[in-house]
Parts: structure tokens; C-alpha cells; sequence
């Protein structure tokens, strides 16, 4: 019986590494058909069959398999649950395009003299960011100014007082 876990759990194991690859099933961070998480099932049931046949040798195989698994099913929702929903929330949600931030205002954190470069303090997508900045027009902005984002070129944002 150890030898039909073992190979069972190690084909299953590659059959998730296959699908993995060539058909990613995370389109949706609800869905129970991930590969990672067939893949914990998978291993969950043959490791908990395995030592259960070692510890009970002479239990019925139906137990064995029933036991085994509620066990994965039970460790896949556990790790779905805390781990797997919470990193596909968390991944990516500060990444915003610079281009989308033109026209928006800012505030001037750190002066910027006349023909030099300053740094601009704005809020987009919930979080604030600070940036190089040059006057649009070569003047002197103070620190404190209200401004707004004319064009970028590369990193430096160039903006414009408001009046």
C-alpha cells in the first residue's frame, strides 16, 4: 500500500508541476482547480496515507483513503485560505503609470530653484509618492506650493505653479 501512495502522490505531484507550466489555472484567485493547490491536496493525501498505513498496517484502505483525504482537503482550504488569497490581494495593488499622473496636483516638498530640480510630493491609487521635479518654465517654485504635473521626461516630472 506504501507504494501506491508513493506513486500515486509523486505522479500527481508532476501532473501539477505539467499544469502548472503549460496551463496556469490563477485566473481566478477563488478557484479550487489552481495547480498549487492540487498539488498540496495531492501530497497532503499520499504523505497522511502513507503514515497511516505504516501506523494502522492492518486498517481497511477505504478508511485509509477517507481519512487521508479529508486531511488535504482540509490543509489546501486551510493554505487557500491564509496564504494563497492574501498574496493574490496583496501583489501589485501600489503600481500605478506615471503617464496617468499628468494633471494631477502636487505639492512641493523640497524647493526647486531657478533652472535646478526640487521633489514633488502626490497622492495617486491610494498612496503618496514623491518624485524629481523641475519647473516648467526654469523659474523658482517654494517648498509648500501647490503645483500640477505638466509632462514627464524619464524620472523627472516637470510641473507648474497654480495660481
Amino acid at each position: 500500500m506504501f507504494t501506491i501512495f508513493f506513486i500515486v502522490g509523486v505522479g500527481f505531484i508532476v501532473a501539477s508541476v505539467v499544469l502548472d507550466f503549460f496551463v496556469d489555472g490563477t485566473g481566478s484567485p477563488i478557484s479550487i482547480f489552481q495547480p498549487k493547490l492540487i498539488a498540496i491536496f495531492l501530497t497532503v493525501v499520499g504523505g497522511v496515507g502513507m503514515i497511516l498505513t505504516n501506523v494502522w498496517g492492518n486498517a481497511p484502505f477505504s478508511l485509509i483513503l477517507t481519512i487521508s483525504a479529508f486531511s488535504g482537503l482540509f490543509i489546501a482550504a486551510l493554505l487557500h485560505r491564509l496564504v494563497l488569497i492574501p498574496l493574490y490581494r496583496a501583489q501589485n495593488t501600489s503600481a500605478f503609470d506615471k503617464q496617468a499622473t499628468i494633471g494631477t496636483m502636487a505639492k512641493i516638498i523640497s524647493p526647486i530653484p531657478q533652472g535646478g530640480y526640487g521633489k514633488i510630493s502626490y497622492n495617486i491609487s491610494g498612496s503618496t509618492v514623491t518624485s524629481p521635479a523641475k519647473s516648467e518654465d526654469g523659474g523658482e517654485i517654494k517648498n509648500g506650493q501647490t503645483v500640477s504635473i505638466v509632462y514627464i521626461e524619464g524620472a523627472t516630472y516637470f510641473v507648474r505653479r497654480q495660481i
